[in-house]
């Protein structure tokens, strides 16, 4: 095991206060310390107490290497980087189609991607938490999402964006709608069925309070303000009807200690949230230059991603548990309008987003983080400024140029197929190494859900049991005349030997499950071991012996 996860994980995260530093972990002769027992140690195999599923949209590993470099130099690791386990996570969804073996598409949006780990299950494009069907205004079936199995688990729950809380990925943790366009209640126009005036769930924004999830913090309050079906706003709606306390700066975030007169509601934007940098924005030929950094932008009173993260696990924090999905937004939004500053600002914050929960996680080990994307995109780091359509330049932390590169289109940037990172620390972490698809992460995360260890359904019949006795020792020419067993059951309906010498099976026998005496012919056998092994079956379940019996070479 210590062998496949050094191999698995590399050199990676050796000391986290280099790492914070920005320091290599790796020396001046190129070696790194042997961290094989460390990373065993790491493993516990435990269901998670609570669960902080940290995004970062559109971050694949190009744009957390642009970033790296920037903020820290290409020695430089983050907080990200150090978790103990890491491995790549495909991405790929349906097409719309007759069905039952629906098309692939190579190349998701968040929708579908979002929805595979909170739902365990693959969709279309724009499909938020809710089947593939023949056409996207043809609703699919619903699915449960993990957010919603915590809920019903007693556990408190969390969703945190710096996007618009409608938008595709805060959505798909706790809504389910043929349509992520179908944000507020006035927004339905290809979601007909899921108005609540035709008997439907209603909008994303109605269906985010509907599902009494404990803090909802982020963007989007144009959505919450618009008119919903029973008269009022969405906001209206959530003070009146759910008694949700809605919050709209940081002070009046700050000023919140404890969900006991309700649930919290933070719209602090009217849509997305504001980037952290200023955009440098990619141009044919070039933008920025060896000498130019990324300015500091003017977010006025909008929490940050860390802070907004602080605070729900501050409020989410008991006894039974939580689950939490918090996710960095812009990285995303500004690599489709090619803004390298942008995305920069944003990946440097998801980073201080994993050192907020780090720290949960030192005086809470029953804590599984996971740091993902939802899908790879089109920054790529290149030679010079006509490496690409559209080029930016920029300084990194090293005092070197650093240039990236938006090619799949002639303005703004796409998504693309790639496979992404996926890093993990506490309960249940090792499961994210080597290759796994998104889908795997609901399963790996709903394991907490139930919190204890299920407990196998009882059962009136005893579990069979049986014996078998048998030479130590045979000549060849006693093993091939046949070397004689004896056997005993209890509560046993059906058993079979067999006898294997190295990988070769060389003889099969049914078994009276009455027990005795008999003789199996090892003709095939050669001088060594050979081992037979008695399986037997009942009501009660399955029970197998083994023995080993040496053929001598006389």
């Amino acid at each position: 095991m210590n062998s496949r996860l050094t191999r698995v994980l590399g050199t990676a995260a050796v000391v986290g206060a280099l790492a914070l530093a920005g320091t290599t972990a790796i020396g001046a002769s190129g070696g790194a310390e042997d961290r094989s027992a460390e990373l065993a140690s790491k493993i516990d195999p435990q269901k998670p107490r609570n669960v902080i599923l940290i995004i970062g949209d559109g971050m694949d590993d190009s744009m957390i290497t642009a970033a790296r470099n920037y903020e820290l130099g290409a020695d430089g690791r983050f907080a990200l980087d150090e978790l103990p386990f890491t491995g790549a996570m495909t991405t790929h969804g349906y097409k719309v189609g007759e069905g039952p073996d629906y098309p692939i598409a190579y190349v998701s949006d968040s929708a579908p991607t979002a929805s595979a780990w909170s739902t365990g299950k693959k969709t279309v494009d724009s499909r938020v938490s809710q089947g593939p069907s023949t056409d996207l205004e043809v609703p699919g079936e619903d699915y449960e999402t993990v957010l919603q199995k915590y809920r019903d688990a007693g556990k408190r729950t969390g969703n945190v964006s710096t996007a618009e809380l409608t938008d595709a990925t805060p959505a798909a943790a706790a809504t389910s709608i043929n349509n992520r366009a179908c944000q507020g209640p006035e927004d339905l126009e290809t979601c007909t069925e899921a108005q609540k005036a035709n008997g439907g769930k209603g909008s994303i924004a109605e269906q985010l309070v509907d599902n009494e999830i404990d803090v909802i913090l982020g963007g989007g309050a144009q959505r919450f303000a618009q008119e919903a079906d029973e008269g009022g706003t969405v906001s209206d709606y959530a003070t009146e009807e759910l008694d949700y306390n809605v919050v709209s700066d940081r002070s009046e975030l700050d000023s919140v200690g404890s969900l006991e007169e309700g649930p919290i509601l933070g719209l602090f934007s009217e849509g997305n949230m504001t980037p952290h940098y200023e955009p440098l924005v990619a141009q044919p030929g070039g933008a920025g230059g060896p000498d130019t950094q990324c300015s500091d932008a003017d977010r006025g009173d909008e929490p940050s991603l860390s802070e907004m993260t602080g605070k729900a696990i501050e409020l989410l924090d008991n006894k039974k548990g939580f689950f939490l999905q918090t996710e960095s937004a812009m990285i995303d939004k500004q690599e489709h309008a090619s803004d390298i500053c942008g995305a920069i600002g944003d990946l440097r914050e998801i980073d201080a987003t994993v050192k907020v929960a780090l720290e949960y996680q030192k005086s809470n080990p029953d804590t599984l983080i996971i740091v993902t994307a939802d899908h790879a995109h089109s920054t790529q780091i290149v030679g010079s400024a006509d490496g690409g359509k559209q080029t930016a330049t920029v300084r990194t932390a090293d005092g070197d140029p650093l240039t990236v590169a938006y090619s799949t289109q002639d303005e703004g940037s796409a998504h693309t197929g790639s496979q992404i990172r996926v890093a993990a620390s506490g309960p249940q972490a090792a499961n994210v190494t080597g290759t796994i698809d998104q889908t795997d992460l609901f399963g790996i995360m709903a394991r907490g859900a139930s919190g204890t260890k299920p407990t196998p359904p009882p059962t009136s019949h005893p579990k069979p049991t049986a014996t078998l006795k048998a030479p130590s020792s045979v000549s060849p020419s006693e093993a091939h005349k046949g070397v004689r067993l004896t056997t005993g059951f209890s509560d046993a309906s059906k058993a079979t030997l067999t006898a294997t010498q190295g990988r070769k099976k060389i003889a099969t026998e049914k078994v009276s499950t009455k027990g005795g005496s008999f003789v199996v012919k090892l003709r095939e056998a050669q001088p060594g071991k050979v081992t037979f092994t008695l399986n037997a079956s009942g009501k009660g379940g399955k029970t197998t012996t083994t023995k080993t019996v040496r053929v001598t070479k006389r």
